[in-house]
């Protein structure tokens, strides 16, 4: 919640919960475009795009955070999370769909895989969206620094194990710090945002570990 609008500080503290006004996009809509164009374009822009923007197609975080606006949109955490699940599942479909489409192979072990991871993924990114919305300092802080921390692990990986992708991880560590200070309504906001980064930092971490290694056993 802004400072400058009824129930709000200039900390961003609630201190009155006013109503809230309809959401204008309609949350199905939503998740049908970021979920089929999304995969679709990932398939597309895999064979176009040159370093080091090839990587942020063929990227985790970029998926994941697509679940956010999804959130964010939707009323309720409980339907932040359906919805989130909802595109991250559509994103695996289309992106599949479309290699078929060209021709390519098509894993039916990737395909399980990817469909069950989106369902954590898109619970976390989901619902981070909406604590963003919330007034509440700390989970608006708690869904920037969500957002932030996956795009800070994917690029300090991608930093560390593959030195021909230097460029891509140093923007992605970037992209991740900015953010909450993007979406912060408050630099009290901002600043918890970016120190729950670091929170989020060894937790991400363990989890990419985790995906990777099931994946290479999958």
């Amino acid at each position: 919640m802004r400072p400058d609008l009824p129930g709000g500080d200039a900390d961003g503290v609630t201190t009155t919960s006013p109503p809230r006004a309809a959401v204008p996009v309609p949350l199905a809509g939503l998740v049908l475009l970021l979920g089929v164009a999304g995969g679709v374009l990932t398939e597309v822009l895999q064979g176009v795009l040159d370093h080091p923007w090839a990587a942020w197609v063929d990227s985790i975080a970029v998926w994941a955070a697509l679940a956010f606006p999804v959130g964010a949109v939707a009323g309720t955490s409980g339907a932040a999370a359906v919805a989130g699940v909802a595109t991250e599942a559509l994103l695996v479909v289309s992106f599949y769909a479309a290699q078929a489409a060209e021709g390519y192979p098509v894993g039916e072990r990737s395909v399980a895989f990817w469909l069950l991871a989106a369902v954590p993924g898109g619970v976390v990114f989901g619902v981070a969206g909406a604590w963003w919305r919330r007034a509440d300092l700390w989970r608006q802080a708690a869904g920037t620094a969500l957002l932030g921390g996956v795009f800070v692990v994917e690029g300090a990986v991608r930093w560390q194990q593959f030195p021909w992708q230097h460029d891509a991880g140093a923007l992605m560590v970037a992209a991740g710090l900015v953010a909450p200070l993007l979406l912060g309504r408050s630099w009290r906001a901002r600043l918890l945002g970016l120190a729950g980064v670091a929170v989020v930092l060894p937790l991400g971490t363990l989890g990419w570990q985790l995906t990777d290694a099931v994946l290479s056993a999958f």
